[in-house]
């Protein structure tokens, strides 16, 4: 009786220790799953470039409008339509007057008419035969004919641009003739002074030559 009693012991022990070690390996497969399905994460992929960061590489215009052309030394810059104009003076009067055979001066940066050529940008003559005044640009000084009271010293540029007077062309001058000019650039630059725009309008004309203008000056960035 005491051997059965022995067996049936050792059979519940070894039942139940079969029933320990099985509930151990499902532990260790449950954990083992978990562990697999919620490792952590890798690093982040690297984001596509955006836009913004691509433009970044892009160069840049330049905002202040004057033009990024390199040029000689020298050089008068490049007038655009970003040009920004001081205004140097608005509607001046001046009269020139030459006799016949002579010749008069004009310094449009002041405005200030003179006997003499220095610093000057126009000058004006008078005919003997036909008592007709002329005006002629000094060297460096451009400026076009193509020109009307009352415009812009930017339209100004464009009608210089394009409709160019010929160099030591004379200009008939005649009540309600205009006229854009550009001062020298090289002179200017040798009095460090300004360089500028002006905007000429004759206003009247007298028999004996005389000739009254209004004139108006915008000094141009460098």
């Amino acid at each position: 009786m005491s051997v059965l009693a022995l067996l049936l012991a050792f059979g519940s022990a070894l039942f139940a220790w079969r029933a320990i070690d099985q509930a151990k390996d499902a532990k260790s497969f449950a954990l083992g799953g978990r562990s697999a399905n919620t490792a952590p994460p890798g690093p982040p992929s690297a984001a596509p470039a955006t836009s913004a960061s691509a433009s970044s590489s892009l160069p840049s215009e330049s905002p202040s409008g004057i033009d990024d052309v390199p040029r000689s030394p020298g050089d008068a810059p490049v007038l655009t339509e970003q040009t920004v104009y001081d205004p140097k003076y608005q509607k001046q009067p001046m009269v020139l007057q030459a006799a016949c055979g002579r010749t008069m001066y004009a310094d449009l940066d002041e405005p200030r008419a003179q006997n003499d050529e220095e610093q000057a940008e126009i000058s004006l003559s008078i005919s003997c035969s036909a008592n007709l005044p002329m005006i002629r640009l000094m060297e460096g000084v451009e400026g076009s004919e193509d020109a009307r009271p009352g415009m812009t010293p930017k339209e100004c540029a464009d009608k210089i641009r394009s409709a160019l007077v010929g160099r030591d062309a004379p200009i008939p001058v005649r009540k309600g003739t205009a006229l854009c000019i550009t001062t020298s650039y090289h002179d200017a630059r040798e009095r460090r002074d300004q360089w500028r725009m002006i905007l000429m309008q004759v206003v009247g004309v007298s028999n004996d030559g005389a000739t009254t203008v209004e004139l108006s000056a915008w000094n141009i960035p460098d």
